[in-house]
């Protein structure tokens, strides 16, 4: 007997059993209440995750004879849902069904309609642009995420030149000498008309020979930057920030970063050495 003695129906699917050899089907057997019992000898069952499954009882429901429900076709229940999924005589809806296509037709027909259908050449086209699409806003969320610190950090080294840019400002019109009440700075090291030194000269001088040297060769971009190091590093001492001021080594500095617009090292060097004169308390 094939009927599962609860629905009395043989059903497809997983069988179960007891362990007596009474078999039922496993939707009968998800629904049976504890205690759970074999329905025909009483038997008690284990866990339903560990029901003893039948596949002699299985194989010979899928021996059934069935037929097509779309052409007839003769063949046994274990292979008929196979064969009407790709039935050539099952109704079957255009695969532009969601943008608005209402055709239905049999299989055999749906190649032919979706090659004119216009839903369905509009769907086709634009399949690679919306997968494009997609693309570029997994790449967008990836290049925002990149941005947003690369933001903070410019908008803080903004924030740092236009502090700066107030130092230069307010020693510009300080200069002059005594003029509003500033010493003035003594004045040694190269003049104007002496040979550019070397950058190895350079980097052996002390605060107030290299501010000297770069107020003398301002104009060789060469001596300004190889200058504007030298007193940067020297600068990195505490004790030599305020020779360096007294030396007119802020003055210089600035002078040089005007001479050299144009010129990145100048520039660079320029602003570090005027950081590190600068960041002293005194």
């Amino acid at each position: 007997r094939l009927e599962c003695p609860v629905c009395l129906e043989a059903t497809d699917g997983p069988q179960h059993q007891c362990r007596e050899g009474h078999v039922f089907c496993a939707s009968c057997d998800s629904n049976l209440r504890a205690p759970r019992r074999c329905p025909e000898c009483r038997m008690a069952l284990g866990p339903l995750g560990q029901a003893i499954r039948c596949r002699s009882h299985e194989e010979r429901i899928a021996a059934l004879p069935a037929a097509c429900s779309h052409c007839g076709l003769a063949t046994t229940r274990g292979e008929v849902a196979a064969h009407e999924h790709d039935c050539p005589q099952r109704p079957r809806a255009c695969s532009a069904a969601e943008a608005g296509c209402a055709w239905s037709g049999l299989l055999a027909d749906k190649a032919a309609h979706e090659a004119t259908c216009p839903f369905a050449v509009c769907q086709r086209m634009m399949a690679p642009l919306q997968t494009e699409v997609a693309e570029l806003r997994t790449e967008n969320s990836r290049l925002q995420a990149q941005l947003a610190p690369l933001q903070a950090q410019l908008a803080a080294q903004g924030a740092e030149n236009s502090q700066l840019r107030s130092r230069m400002v307010a020693l510009e019109a300080g200069e002059g000498g005594q003029e509003g009440g500033r010493r003035v700075r003594q004045r040694v090291g190269a003049a104007p008309h002496d040979a550019p030194p070397g950058n190895a000269a350079v980097r052996s001088m002390d605060v107030a020979a290299a501010a000297a040297v770069l107020r003398a060769h301002v104009s060789v971009s060469r001596v300004a930057a190889a200058a504007c190091m030298r007193l940067a590093n020297l600068c990195m001492e505490d004790q030599n920030e305020q020779l360096a001021a007294e030396a007119g080594a802020i003055e210089a500095i600035v002078a040089a970063m005007q001479a050299h617009p144009q010129e990145a090292e100048v520039q660079r060097q320029g602003f570090g050495a005027l950081i590190n004169v600068c960041s002293g308390t005194d």
